[in-house]
């Protein structure tokens, strides 16, 4: 089996380093967030040819076209002219076939409208045990019996919720 190298042909391969070795020198001059945006570096007859994902970096690049050119040319690259390119974007593609809708059994509808029901005995029971005798509960100094009634109808009005939502995920199970 061959490895990933070869596989790459030659004149690909002197391409990537010579992306590399200019996308090093760019990294001296633009900030990073800007390298970030940049695709592609090409040399080509003294056209260094810039690709970027976005128009709106070609601006911000186009300040730094001087300084660009004086850094490659000081690591001996002969570039002349500065020309930038905007990478087309990907259109998705429309999915052309319908969606199955998954079969679900009886049994997983009657499974959730159990649940809901047991979430109202639960959500009771808790209330229950979270009701204190006297006005300050147990272990927290400060509070009165309106906290703690507070706190049961936030639990029974989350509870309420919940026990909704799975009727109507029931009631959607058993339609299909």
């Amino acid at each position: 089996m061959k490895s990933f190298h070869h596989l790459i042909d030659t004149a690909t391969r002197a391409a990537m380093q010579q992306d590399r070795r200019m996308k090093e020198v760019i990294s001296r001059i633009v900030p990073a967030a800007t390298l970030s945006h940049i695709q592609f570096c090409r040399l080509e007859a003294g056209r260094l040819r810039i690709t970027v994902d976005n128009a709106a970096w070609v601006a911000k690049l186009r300040f730094c076209e001087r300084q660009l050119t004086g850094a490659l040319r000081a690591e001996s690259l002969d570039v002349h002219t500065v020309s930038f390119h905007v990478a087309p974007v990907e259109v998705p593609v429309v999915r052309t076939t319908l969606r199955k809708t998954n079969t679900v059994s009886p049994r997983a509808a009657m499974a959730v409208a159990a649940l809901a029901e047991s979430m109202t005995e639960s959500t009771a029971e808790s209330t229950a045990e979270t009701s204190g005798q006297g006005s300050t509960p147990p272990g927290r100094p400060g509070r009165t019996r309106g906290d703690v009634a507070d706190e049961r109808s936030v639990v029974r009005g989350s509870g309420d919720r919940l026990r909704q939502e799975l009727l109507k995920l029931a009631a959607k199970l058993r339609e299909s």
